[in-house]
Order: structure tokens, then C-alpha cells, then sequence
């Protein structure tokens, strides 16, 4: 869809929910002329445009500006619903001490570095070169080291984030779920790492509670993303798209897939939200 075509755009949504990361944003951090163009298209009909991601507030100051993106935009996998550039806040989660000491000592059962992550940084115990390389492309502050976690159990955090690096992921992963059952979402943004919030926390409540903030239902919500963390957003928008270069049980959460045939980016992504093309995704065999 280009900018020019308004007229082609579902009637019945009202708010559009981007993930940012490997949706909206190229492999090196721009955004395309065409995604630009695309989300000119969405807004000029009406359609409110929020991005949705795992980063903390500052860490996306920027680009809502670039974009010139008002009010309260989607951060830290759903657990903060907050606007970066003034403060206003629809939606906040965060973890209690006890909640702090149990995933402290799953860090340390599985023998990872851990960081506690608030709306203005991060504070970590292990400040490793690859703890390090995950901060670098998202222009967020380094973690502040910290000798002893346990001392900051009262301390609030939205969530707490456990490096694993690719080759441990989906080991640790399994043992985050054996061990917490249900009682937290587990997720991740990166695959290099497992994210825990407080149960029922992710993208897709933070839409609804953001939707109803705006006065609308999830039924006039539209969404886009690539991630794990994008699964429950995907799952609850009333209507959604996956990238094609998705992982398998993001793109089944998906209404819709990028296809083959036209460029695996948001823009094209946008173009079969609102035309519709190539139904599969949730519920499908395929």
C-alpha cells in the first residue's frame, strides 16, 4: 500500500500496533522510504499509528519523534504503556520482591548474568562484552553494575531480563519453564535472551489496555510484527500480519503472512492488513 490509497483501508480499525524491531525498522536500525510512505497512508485515514516493543522508554525517544508518533507508545513487552517524550502514562506492571528473588535465583540456578530493567535503565550483576552487545543497537544506556541484586528486591522492576546468548537460548528457556510453570510470561524479543514480566504482562494486554484508553476495542485494533513477544499481540489484535521471516509459531499466532513475491517489510506488511490478501495464520493447517 502506498500513502495515496487511504481509500483501500479497512473501515472498522482504528489503531495500528507496530513492533519495532525487524518490522518497522530495517537490519540496520532506518526505516524505509516505503514504510514511511505506508504509515503516511494509515494516518492520513484516520488510523493511529503506536509502535510496540521490549525496549525501555528512552531507548525509542528518538525514533517517536522522527516519526512524529503522540502519546503513549507500547515499551518493555507491554509491561510500561507510556509516552516517551512526556511521561504520560496508561499502563504499568512491575514485579514484587518476592516475585525479584525467585527469578534472582533462576539466574543463578542456570548460571547467567541477569538484569533488572526499570523505565530509565538497567542495573546488572555481570556486565560481560556480550551483555554489553545487546544494548548497543537499541540506543539504550548500558546497565549500571551492581555487586549484590538481592539489596534491589523492593526496588519495582517491569521486568527482568536473563542474557543467554543464542546457543543457550531455548536451554534456558526450557528451564525457566520448568521451573515458573505459568506464574510469569516468559518471553523474548532477540532469541538471545529470556524476558520475565508478572503473569498475564505482554504486548497484546498492553494493546487492549491501551485500546480502551483510547475509548475502542481490540476488534479496531490492527497489528504487525516478526517476534515471540509479538505472539500475544498478533493473537489479540482483531486483525494481524506476520513477517515472513517470522518464526513458525509467531506466524501461526498471525490472521495474515507476508508472501512471497513482494519485499519482507512493513510496508508490504501493512499493504495485506488492510487488503487483505493471502488468509492464514491463526487457526490455519498450512
Amino acid at each position: 500500500m502506498s500513502g495515496g490509497r487511504a481509500g483501500a483501508l479497512d473501515g472498522d480499525l482504528r489503531l495500528l500496533v507496530c513492533d519495532l524491531d525487524g518490522t518497522l525498522l530495517e537490519a540496520d536500525g532506518s526505516i524505509s522510504d516505503r514504510t514511511r510512505s505506508a504509515l503516511g497512508g494509515v494516518r492520513a485515514a484516520g488510523i493511529r499509528v503506536v509502535v510496540a516493543t521490549g525496549r525501555i522508554p528512552k531507548g525509542i525517544l528518538s525514533l517517536v519523534r522522527e516519526l512524529d508518533l503522540d502519546g503513549p507508545q507500547i515499551t518493555m513487552h507491554g509491561a510500561l504503556v507510556t509516552a516517551p517524550t512526556n511521561g504520560e502514562t496508561v499502563f504499568a506492571s512491575t514485579l514484587g520482591p518476592e516475585q525479584v528473588d525467585e527469578l534472582l535465583a533462576l539466574a543463578a540456578e542456570i548460571d547467567l548474568p541477569v538484569l533488572l530493567c526499570y523505565p530509565g535503565g538497567f542495573r546488572t550483576n555481570d556486565l560481560r562484552q556480550e551483555v554489553v552487545d545487546l544494548f548497543v543497537p537499541f540506543n539504550e544506556p548500558l546497565p549500571e553494575l551492581v555487586e549484590d541484586l538481592a539489596a534491589l528486591r523492593a526496588s519495582r522492576p517491569n521486568k527482568i531480563a536473563i542474557w543467554t546468548g543464542k546457543e543457550r537460548y531455548q536451554a534456558a528457556l526450557d528451564a525457566a519453564r520448568r521451573r515458573l510453570g505459568d506464574r510469569y510470561t516468559i518471553t523474548s524479543g532477540d532469541n538471545r535472551s529470556i524476558e520475565l514480566l508478572p503473569r498475564g504482562v505482554d504486548k497484546g494486554r498492553a494493546a487492549g489496555e491501551l485500546a480502551r484508553w483510547m475509548g475502542l476495542s481490540l476488534e479496531q485494533v490492527g497489528a504487525i510484527g516478526d517476534g515471540t513477544n509479538d505472539i500475544e499481540l498478533l493473537s489479540a489484535a482483531h486483525r494481524s500480519v506476520a513477517m515472513r521471516h517470522a518464526r513458525p509459531e509467531v506466524q501461526a499466532a498471525a490472521d495474515l503472512v507476508v508472501p512471497d513475491g513482494v519485499p519482507d517489510d512493513a510496508a508490504s506488511a501493512i499493504a495485506v492488513l488492510f487488503d487483505g490478501r493471502q488468509p492464514f495464520g491463526k487457526g490455519a493447517t498450512s
